[in-house]
């Protein structure tokens, strides 16, 4: 079996929010912010808001901490998962926070910024379903050249699948190269070090792969006791170069 270990990926230059398509879905958990330059101090929430479509500030849509990674140069916002999943009491008093079919506006003017960021997203139907690579189009390249190799998904990724998705060579061994991720997260992009030799390729999937509502490759995230369930099998997907 190859070994799909993390490796650590290049934060986006500039400061930067994923999803950065134009939509999310109605039960979307997590956003994540990128900067260009780490920050001082923890993300003051107090002035992280979600407007609706007249907008007005949306009220109790996040949890109250940011989760910051050790650099400060990313952080992720989780909205209030209580009001995402069907049946719990902060979804039957409050509703969802994201509402299908209307536009929804993040805007973040915390002072260490430098300047206040802001991303606008329509909102579509929920996504229930878990991962399934299967459902994946992969756009091969040509023998003896170095063009991207492209996945192509139904939906959105998490922006950290540029290092939870890895290509096995027709020796079995991990092929080196620069992943990307492009179309909103929805294209997975990989340029090879090397040309491409021709054989039979995997796609190796991580099992913490997930995508921006929190579903993964075992389970969705509504799934009952989805969050005690562990993630161990990798994904795979097949494909050639002739």
């Amino acid at each position: 079996m190859l070994a799909l270990a993390l490796v650590p990926g290049l934060a986006l230059a500039g400061a930067g929010v994923t999803p950065s398509g134009p939509e999310v879905a109605e039960n979307l958990l997590r956003i994540e912010l990128h900067f260009d330059r780490p920050l001082t101090a923890p993300l003051d929430m107090a002035h992280v808001i979600l407007l609706d479509s007249a907008g007005a500030p949306i009220p109790d849509a996040f949890l109250d901490l940011p989760l910051a990674d050790r650099s400060g140069m990313q952080a992720t916002l989780l909205l209030h998962p209580g009001r995402i999943k069907r049946g719990v009491g902060p979804n039957v008093a409050l509703g969802p926070a994201l509402r299908s079919g209307q536009p929804v506006t993040l805007r973040i003017d915390d002072p260490q910024l430098g300047r206040p960021l802001e991303q606008r997203w329509l909102v579509t139907a929920p996504l229930r379903q878990r991962i399934d690579p299967q459902q994946w189009t992969v756009q091969t390249a040509r023998r003896g050249g170095r063009l991207p190799l492209r996945v192509v998904m139904p939906a959105a990724l998490d922006g950290a699948a540029t290092e939870q998705i890895a290509v096995q060579g027709p020796d079995g061994r991990r092929v080196p190269g620069i992943a990307t991720l492009a179309a909103g997260e929805r294209e997975w992009r990989f340029t090879p070090a090397r040309r491409w030799r021709p054989g039979a390729y995997v796609l190796r999937i991580h099992p913490q792969l997930e995508d921006p509502q929190g579903n993964r490759l075992c389970s969705a995230f509504e799934e009952n006791a989805q969050s005690a369930q562990r993630c161990e099998a990798e994904g795979e997907l097949a494909f050639a170069i002739n």
